[in-house]
């Protein structure tokens, strides 16, 4: 028995362990995985390797405290330039979400020590067979080979030189790029691709079946700017990657990634779901690419990222709706997308406790968006159909129908092309994929952020000086060094070495306040920003005559700070108090907290109803009124989700964390200011709910003094109210609901009796139509202003069921015109009106038998002229 049959059961969980005390034995730091959505970088929509969230050790702009790291990166290839959506079930191993292992060095080792690493873990840690390993090296990159055949040991036969596109690495448009080199394992003979040869422009590892790379090693020399040029990194520096999927293919002794404990616990799901069996390759393809969709669309939803019509929502929405359609093609009964959801952290929980913490937000979501699509999918199959009467030529339907099939309906362009070719009908993709990119582009807007270029003065900032000490959770005042004054324009950007001031994040506004020297204010702070991590630079307009060494003293505003505390704590009771009446799929999606309000946005897929808000705001009050204790402590992020801490969705922490307990009631990660007791809220009041978008929540509400002033205006207004109507309390009320009913009654009395009227006077105004082609009646008629053209209109044909009638009024600065006809009705009352509006500079538009439109005041005689003779034209 080989060695690498030996090893072939080890699961995932057992190789990413090793790959972990691997690296930490070799003097690397770990770092947990970086959110899907990534913090602070542009050019990414999702995270597509491992070394996303050290661009700025690489490229210069931040240090790391150890130049070694050791990560398992959760990624997402599903958008933008690395995009393997529509390759996904169709292949052994490409994914929409995948693990990739990697290791890093900022400036310290490099390709020796790299290669080394590499082939020490393949070999001996996981015990695959050197035999089975092929090597590629960049053709200009002599040394990489020199280092693989003199130092390792490999046969000059078994490494193979490449150009740019196989082995030179770049992470996007822009950032740290260089030359790499790839370990390609060999699945046998027997996968190899039908009839492909080695030539001269290819070697064997181009048989992509058969020898599958799975690991790169990039040896990060420069860094590409917007321009296309490339700079030299200040320190050649090490990004690897290794697919976990691909490895434990290997080490499970599978081809095909869907077939190991990856996938195993989903695709046995699906089979009970839909009683189908994976063996059978005419539904394998369906539940592979199920299988994949779920682990995407679980781990993005439980990263923050909620499905809508525009950028990573856009992309997450497209992939469940991909998946549903799958489903739907496997006989699953509805619903079945979210039950998948507990297989998914049986693979992924043990490494991703955050994500699986936050299942029941996926749970909800899934749910709603497989109900909504399997809403659409009739009404999409329907529009595919008018679409082939309209639009086809010459059996191509254009890429803009398809694409908006696609985006109005979220069908999947695949399932149109399966479509249009089972009618022997082709698909303009060219024009599909140019209508797409248009829309990419709108959508990029939505998700493009982050720090610019000028960001990387203040990483040489933290650099020179270290980060700012904050005192303000213990003090308003203190006495500090200015160490330097940054132009910002008309303001000044103040550098101190500690503060009591604090910088906004996390949702909390910044602190406001003056510098004093010698008892007098010398300078206000209008703003304190964290530009980066642990560095806060007061912001002031005002501050030309400060001076660098010299001592100051700072004074943080009280009220506004007191006030804006206050808020700050509200909003932890208030997300305990909608996880306990909504369920804890209930996340916090964002905040706002200063001292006017607060701001709260959290998951949830409906609206509150005004007995749901109330049980709310009652549950916060009354964790007020029994002033609980509000104490905070510092531990590891690890100790901190143990202990129950709810952490921001996507939110980046340190090796320590602060936990914010309120008693009982309320744990969470916060940086933030608070009160000492939550009696110091003294109430809160909620002002508004409303959606933000699909999934999202947003409650605004009030605290403090803020809400007390609040109360008393309403509370005027109710005096004001039982003075008009002379009475009290309960009294207003019914008196009120009188009236407001009274009203409605009068209204509907008053629509009676103008309908009357309206239909006395259309009587009159229909005798004697003229009749065209001697048997239909026609009508022309200028109506009052005030009455409806089409009740008047439906008048006119329940007195004449074959009549055609046009009626128009004048306002004060246009015409109005409808046009009817019975359904049957040989004309076309929409087509008609656009012939003929342009006469009026006006435009219109309806159906067949109804049409309506407007333009100028002006002399009608060319349009009525032009509209009989068109219905004429047309009897």
């Amino acid at each position: 028995m080989s060695s690498i049959q030996r090893e072939q059961q080890m699961k995932a969980h057992e190789i990413r362990k090793k790959f972990y005390d691997f690296f930490i034995k070799n003097d690397h730091q770990k770092y947990p995985s970086s959110a899907l959505i990534p913090e602070n970088d542009p050019s990414l929509l999702f995270p597509n390797a491992g070394m996303n969230q050290f661009k700025d050790f690489f490229t210069g702009k931040d240090k790391a405290k150890n130049p070694r790291a050791v990560s398992i990166q959760k990624c997402v290839r599903a958008g933008g330039k690395h995009n393997d959506l529509e390759n996904v079930g169709l292949t052994a191993r490409h994914h929409t979400f995948f693990e990739m292992l990697g290791n890093f060095s900022f400036g310290d080792y490099f390709k020796k020590e790299a290669i080394q690493f590499a082939w020490e873990f393949l070999t001996k840690e996981l015990k695959i067979p050197a035999e089975k390993l092929f090597i590629t090296v960049h053709h200009t990159d002599d040394e990489a080979a020199d280092i693989w055949q003199k130092h390792i040991g490999i046969a000059k036969e078994k490494i193979f030189r490449k150009g740019d596109k196989d082995n030179f690495w770049e992470m996007g448009d822009t950032g740290p790029c260089g030359p790499s080199s790839e370990i390609f394992y060999d699945h046998g003979e027997q996968y190899r691709t039908p009839n492909f040869v080695p030539g001269k422009n290819q070697d064997l590892l181009d048989d992509e079946m058969r020898y599958v790379e799975i690991w790169n090693l990039v040896f990060m020399q420069f860094e590409k700017l917007q321009d296309g040029s490339r700079v030299s990194l200040p320190k050649p520096s090490i990004d690897t990657g290794a697919g976990l999927e691909r490895i434990v293919a290997i080490m499970q002794g599978k081809y095909w990634n869907y077939d190991t404990d990856c996938f195993s616990p989903i695709i046995q799901q699906l089979e009970l779901l839909s009683g189908k069996d994976y063996s059978q390759e005419s539904d394998a393809t369906s539940m592979r690419i199920i299988a994949d969709h779920i682990r995407s669309s679980t781990m993005l939803i439980t990263d923050g990222v909620i499905p809508s019509n525009e950028g990573r929502g856009y992309v997450l929405r497209r992939i469940i709706r991909r998946a549903v359609r799958h489903l739907k093609k496997l006989n699953c009964p509805p619903g079945s997308f979210a039950r998948l959801i507990p297989a998914v952290f049986e693979i992924l929980g043990e490494e991703y406790a955050q994500n699986m913490a936050n299942q029941s937000l996926a749970q909800k979501l899934l749910q709603l968006e497989e109900r909504k699509f399997l809403e659409t999918l009739d009404i999409g199959l329907s529009y595919l159909a008018d679409s082939i009467k309209k639009d086809l030529k010459d059996g191509v339907l254009p890429g803009e129908s398809a694409f908006k099939l696609y985006d109005t309906y979220g069908f999947p362009i695949d399932l149109t092309e399966i479509i249009l070719g089972e009618k022997g009908f082709k698909l303009d993709i060219d024009g599909f994929h140019k209508t797409m990119n248009e829309r990419k582009e709108e959508s990029r807007k939505s998700w493009k952020g982050g720090l610019g270029a000028d960001n990387k003065i203040f990483f040489a900032l933290k650099e020179k000086f270290g980060a700012t000490k904050f005192h303000g959770h213990d003090s308003l005042e203190m006495k500090s060094k200015l160490l330097e004054v940054i132009d910002m324009g008309d303001r000044k950007g103040l550098l101190f070495p500690a503060t009591p001031f604090y910088g906004e994040s996390g949702g909390q506004a910044g602190d406001l306040g003056v510098i004093k020297q010698n008892g007098s204010v010398v300078a206000t702070i209008q703003d304190t920003q964290k530009p980066i991590a642990d560095l806060h630079i007061h912001i002031s307009s005002d501050a030309d005559l400060l001076e660098p060494d010299q001592e100051y003293e700072l004074v943080v505003h009280k009220t506004q700070r007191s006030l804006t505390q206050r808020n700050h704590s509200a909003t932890h009771l208030l997300q305990s108090a909608l996880i306990e009446v909504l369920g804890d799929h209930v996340k916090q999606a964002g905040s706002l907290v200063n001292h006017d309000k607060l701001r709260f946005d959290f998951t949830h897929v409906q609206g509150l109803s005004q007995s749901e808000l109330s049980r709310v705001e009652a549950l916060v009050n009354k964790a007020i009124h029994e002033k609980l204790q509000v104490s905070a402590s510092e531990m590891t992020k690890d100790q901190a989700i143990a202990k129950g801490a709810l952490a921001l969705f996507g939110e980046k922490y340190g090796d320590k964390v602060r936990v914010l307990e309120m008693g009982s009631i309320s744990t969470e990660l916060c940086g933030g200011t608070h009160v000492l007791n939550t009696g110091d809220i003294g109430l809160l009041k909620i002002i508004s709910e409303q959606s933000l978008s699909t999934g999202i929540r947003r409650i605004e509400a009030i605290t403090s003094s803020t809400a007390l002033h609040y109360l008393e205006e309403r509370s005027k207004v109710l005096n004001r109210l039982e003075l008009l109507l002379k009475d009290k309390n309960t009294g207003v009320i019914k008196k009120v609901e009188n009236l407001i009913k009274e009203n409605k009654e009068k209204q509907k009395s008053i629509r009676e009796l103008s309908d009357k009227i309206n239909s006395s006077q259309g009587q009159d105004l229909f005798s004697n139509p003229e009749m065209l082609r001697g048997k239909i009646p026609y009508k022309a008629i200028k109506i009052p202003n005030e009455t409806s053209l089409k009740k008047l209109s439906d008048l006119y044909l329940a007195k004449n069921p074959n009549g055609i009638i046009l009626l128009y009024n004048f306002s004060a600065d246009k015409t109005s015109v409808l046009l009817k006809s019975p359904k049957k009705s040989p004309i076309n009352c929409s087509q008609i009106l656009k012939e003929a509006l342009p006469l009026i500079n006006g435009r219109g538009g309806g159906r067949p038998d109804m049409a309506q439109g407007s333009g100028e005041k002006s002399d009608l005689t060319e349009f009525l002229v032009l509209v009989r003779a068109k219905i004429e034209e047309n009897l």
